[in-house]
């Protein structure tokens, strides 16, 4: 090789590769003095560089999709998944809970409501159908009959097969996409018998022989998921010629979240000349729980730490990774030791869990999770479940921007700041185990467009409270943080009404709570009701007593000592738009 050439293994375009061939070979004696742009050569450069290019730009992309972590393609990530024992998450159907009762004769009772009778409703002009999971027995000792069930959004399909012989490692295909996995039932019918057999769906290969009647799910390159049987020795396989029948329900995924009026599409005595068509269908649970399909970055993130885990949960980690990637709906788990309650309960594993889209944690939830985690668990750990808490920051700032530098209108920056808040809750709040970083945050608001010169952020931090309505109570909040001791106010309450008044509670800033009203400029004291302290973050009001107040909730307000915010072991600690408040200063400089 010449001297004068060199290999370019950074700038990977066509133009740079047909450049460095020219340059080679114009280092070579016998092409010294050739002319490559005036003649037929420069054809075979252009064929050399375009091959060169695609070659390259092949093998980059095969390297990229070899490795789980630069995979683009979601068939070769749920590939690098599969090798780590993990099945992405299928459609979850969003879920309600339903109340119907309604008048018959009871002649033909007991009445079998049976799986796949459906309840319509509709969201955004969308409408949907729910389905009942299981078959209900209702029966009454009059002519009125109820019954409360859990439906889930999405219809009831199936497809049949025919095990066949001599098939090594038989797959068979669920057609549709949109499955919800977790209703997925596969029975199996051999020697022509009516009675079929149930197989479960093996998630670990402990315990299996076999004699287990099991059967595995996994996805395949296109997309759809596979059900595969057992080889004999771990999990039974089917007799030759068994039908196989795959009953599932689809879904539409986050769509139907929200639904909160539902009909009847069936008929509850399943006797036409019976019913009075007179059902009442009442709401408990609006739908919610409705998710996505798993995303090729959510994948990424849980196979790796789902084979870290090993189908057991040991530490904390492994619990808040088992529970996140088997129920999609939770979006924020705390798990500590019993020996950090107060008082201690050894032994124990305590567990806050919230749920989107739901306030509380339902106690069917509770069971559901409960069993899931005794299954992971070792024998001496018993899971309990803790509620948890919410700690919520007021912010009031004000924007001051240099008009000569933007030509947004203001309502266009107050915009730009306000999502700037909804990015730092999503990024850094929100979840158990945070810290509110005021530095932090009052830099992301000047960042939040070139025309903001400073602001001026003020923070509060409030929790809310839901007092019975004209009954005498003690109630004790702890914001598990200090407050701000000075001689200006430090706490204060929205406003409510007591004794035909419209009052509020607020601190005298010497660890007295109390009841006062506003005549004019001038704040009145009605009467002290409680005590603060200042050192423990705590407030205790007693023999408090309120006639009404406007909203969900009573908010109670307090000025941290600290501006940096971090939250106790089982409180998450999030920035509610409706207590955002922008004020904007227009400047020219």
């Amino acid at each position: 090789m010449p001297a004068n050439s060199s290999i370019n293994l950074i700038s990977l375009d066509f133009n740079t590769f047909k450049s460095e061939l020219k340059t080679f070979l114009q280092g070579q004696e016998q092409f010294r003095d050739y002319n490559f742009d005036g003649s037929d050569f420069a054809v075979l450069l252009d064929i050399l560089a375009m091959n060169t290019y695609k070659n390259a730009f092949f093998y980059n992309m095969v390297l990229s999709e070899s490795f789980l972590d630069s995979a683009q393609l979601r068939n070769s990530v749920i590939s690098h998944a599969k090798e780590l024992n993990y099945l992405p998450r299928s459609a979850r159907s969003a879920e309600t809970r339903l109340s119907v009762s309604y008048q018959a004769t009871g002649e033909s009772q007991p009445y079998l409501i049976p799986k796949g009778s459906s309840f319509t409703a509709m969201v955004k002009n969308e409408t949907f159908v729910f389905s009942i999971p299981e078959s209900i027995t209702v029966s009454s000792s009059n002519n009125t009959f109820s019954f409360t069930t859990t439906a889930y959004e999405g219809v009831y399909l199936k497809d049949t097969y025919l095990f066949g012989a001599g098939i090594e490692n038989q797959k068979f295909r669920i057609t549709n996409k949109n499955i919800d996995t977790r209703s997925l039932t596969v029975t199996v019918y051999e020697d022509n018998s009516l009675i079929g057999t149930t197989f479960l769906q093996a998630e670990t290969l402990l315990g299996a022989n076999e004699l287990s009647k099991i059967f595995f799910l996994q996805m395949s390159e296109t997309g759809h998921y596979e059900v595969l049987f057992g080889d004999n020795v771990l999990g039974r396989s089917p007799k030759n010629n068994s039908l196989i029948i795959l009953d599932y329900r689809i879904s539409s995924s986050a769509r139907p979240n929200g639904a909160k009026i539902f009909t009847l599409n069936f008929d509850p005595t399943s006797d036409n000349s019976e019913s009075t068509n007179n059902a009442v269908v009442s709401t408990i649970i609006p739908a919610f729980n409705g998710k996505d399909a798993e995303s090729i970055e959510s994948i990424r993130y849980y196979a790796p730490r789902h084979f870290q885990t090993q189908e057991r949960t040991v530490t904390t980690t492994d619990y808040e990774i088992a529970l996140k990637n088997k129920f999609p709906e939770i979006n924020a788990v705390a798990v500590y030791g019993g020996e950090e309650l107060n008082p201690p309960r050894f032994g124990k594993v305590a567990v806050s869990i919230d749920i989107s889209d739901i306030d509380g944690l339902p106690e069917s939830k509770k069971n559901e999770y409960r069993a899931f985690l005794k299954a992971r668990s070792m024998l001496s750990m018993d899971p309990i479940f803790i509620e948890p808490e919410f700690l919520f920051i007021h912010v009031s700032s004000i924007i001051r921007y240099n008009l000569n530098l933007t030509t947004l209108s203001d309502q266009s920056i107050k915009t730009l700041v306000m999502n700037t808040v909804v990015n730092y809750n999503n990024d850094n709040l929100d979840d158990f185990n945070t810290t509110f970083r005021y530095s932090k945050f009052v830099s992301d608001i000047d960042n939040s467009d070139i025309s903001i010169i400073s602001n001026s952020t003020d923070i509060q931090v409030y929790k809310k409270v839901n007092p019975k309505i004209g009954s005498v109570q003690n109630i004790a909040i702890d914001y598990g943080m200090k407050i701000m001791n000075n001689s200006t106010v430090s706490f204060v309450s929205d406003s409510f009404r007591l004794d035909g008044t419209t009052v509020r509670l607020q601190d005298d800033t010497n660890g007295n709570i109390q009841i006062v009203k506003t005549e004019g400029t001038t704040d009145v004291k009605i009467r002290n009701i409680g005590t603060i302290n200042y050192e423990m973050g705590t407030i205790k009001l007693t023999n408090f007593r309120i006639d009404s107040y406007t909203g969900p909730a009573l908010k109670m307000f307090i000025r941290p000592a600290d501006r940096d915010i971090k939250s106790p072991k089982n409180t998450i600690i999030s920035i509610e738009q409706s207590e955002l408040v922008i004020t904007l200063e227009q400047l020219r400089i």
